[in-house]
């Protein structure tokens, strides 16, 4: 019997992929370049990128994928998407409750298994060791509904359980998906020096807001096998809501 049709097999494959993600995790710095909103003083948002000790860094636009507003109910709005002097700026409509936000950092590679990376695929980096590929998510929630605890298809997801809004401390029940299924064993955080929390078997974790602002923080690292460019797939998220 083929190992990919026995159920034993399937659970065996889970939990090793899981742990190998786990190792990676406590191998490599926590510490991860993220996409997110900052909003301007016109009612919209300047996209931010970096964040690795509060310093942000220029991006290539070309590496944003996709940007898509949504009211409360979860019906998509029109989003305004331009390029500007520091970035891109993003001007939802009006009726915006949640905006998202998916960008490719694309592909990284090394000599060394720690040493820098160069922006280069391992195919065109001869004698590279370590290659990466790097994606980026983001949700900003501008009013609680429904649509929060709705999954909006981002290859990684987090979703609140939750369509009202979170009160500081209290517990907020959320998920994680990975490629529209609940990810076990992703690591969770506010802001990147926070206390990491762990998804459970069905991607699910309790954190505990704050009073203000919230960012939220998630980090999920896979070996990959097989694939010329690259020896990782690198995902982060930032979810980012206020607390009254």
């Amino acid at each position: 019997m083929p190992l990919s049709s026995s159920p034993r097999a399937s659970v065996i494959a889970r939990i090793l992929c899981t742990t190998a993600a786990a190792w990676l995790l406590s191998v490599n710095p926590v510490y991860a370049h993220n996409v997110w909103l900052e909003p301007d003083a016109q009612g919209g948002y300047v996209m931010q990128f970096g964040g690795h000790e509060g310093k942000t860094e220029s991006f290539d636009p070309a590496k944003l994928q996709r940007v898509h507003a949504y009211d409360l109910r979860g019906r998509e709005v029109h989003s305004n998407v331009q390029r500007v002097a520091n970035g891109i700026r993003v001007k939802p409509d009006a009726k915006a409750a949640l905006i998202a936000v998916e960008l490719d950092n694309g592909y990284f590679s090394s000599a060394r298994q720690d040493g820098a990376m160069l922006p280069l695929p391992m195919d065109q980096n001869p004698g590279s060791v370590r290659g990466v590929h790097a994606r980026k998510f983001h949700k900003t929630v501008v009013q609680w509904g429904a649509v929060m605890q709705k999954p909006l298809g981002q290859m990684f997801e987090v979703v609140p359980q939750q369509g009202h809004a979170p009160h500081a401390g209290q517990p907020l029940k959320l998920q994680v998906f990975l490629n529209g299924r609940p990810q076990a064993g992703v690591r969770l955080s506010w802001g990147e020096s926070g206390a990491p929390t762990m998804t459970d078997a069905q991607g699910l974790a309790v954190m505990t807001p704050k009073a203000g602002s919230n960012t939220l923080q998630a980090i999920w690292r896979e070996a990959v096998q097989g694939d010329a460019k690259t020896t990782e797939n690198s995902y982060e998220y930032l979810l980012r809501f206020a607390v009254h």
